[in-house]
């Protein structure tokens, strides 16, 4: 079913956005979720991998790893601006040759990319209405292990989100936020062959590490 996420995305994320991010990132290093992912991935003591990143937003993930744990990259999203500053910013550190930059929703575009090492997807199955479609991608394509951050599934953020998306209704704003069901995930992961083997929480974002059985 299609979701129009790039024209959704685009509209959410601009250019401003993006480099305020960016200048966030700059002056305070990476967000809070974003570290766990770090954590998971150093943890799995792999060298010079290829990652896929799936709404990669600013590049924060292989601007932290570049040197450290992968070679290459491929950065897929949905939102042109985010791409247009995280180019910008590989450009700066040296490496932009060795990151793919991939406008588009990546369940469109999933058959013409080739499976990576690791596949991360940071905050981004929470803005995806069918993330089983999305997920099941993102298993396909990881030879090793697949990292995501998501919304905690607890009453009091599901009581945030009705809030927020009741104002994106209001304004006829079509970008909505969900809280899939954690238990299905899961279930989703374990029949694309994949074991849970890091799990942290912070007081809204969850992080969980599947690694390829």
């Amino acid at each position: 079913m299609p979701c129009n996420c790039c024209e959704i995305t685009n509209s959410q994320f601009d250019e401003s956005i993006a480099k305020g991010n960016l200048k966030d990132y700059l002056k305070k290093g990476p967000a809070k979720q974003t570290k766990l992912i770090l954590e998971a991935i150093r943890s799995l003591k792999l060298k010079n991998v290829s990652l896929l990143d799936i709404g990669g937003g600013i590049g924060m993930i292989y601007h932290e790893l570049m040197n450290d744990v992968i070679n290459k990259a491929v950065h897929v999203d949905a939102s042109s601006a985010y791409l247009k500053v995280a180019k910008e910013e590989s450009t700066k550190r040296g490496y932009a040759e060795a990151i793919q930059f991939i406008h588009a929703d990546f369940t469109d575009v999933e058959k013409d990319i080739s499976p990576a090492d690791i596949v991360t997807l940071d905050r981004v199955i929470c803005c995806y209405p069918y993330y089983q479609n999305l997920l099941k991608a993102a298993a396909e394509h990881a030879k090793h292990a697949v990292v995501l951050t998501y919304p905690r599934e607890n009453w009091y953020f599901k009581i945030i989100l009705r809030i927020v998306n009741f104002f994106q209704k209001l304004r006829n704003d079509p970008f909505r936020v969900f809280v899939h069901p954690i238990q299905q995930i899961e279930n989703l992961m374990k029949e694309h062959g994949f074991s849970r083997v890091a799990n942290k929480q912070l007081f809204i974002w969850e992080m969980a590490l599947y690694k390829k059985i």
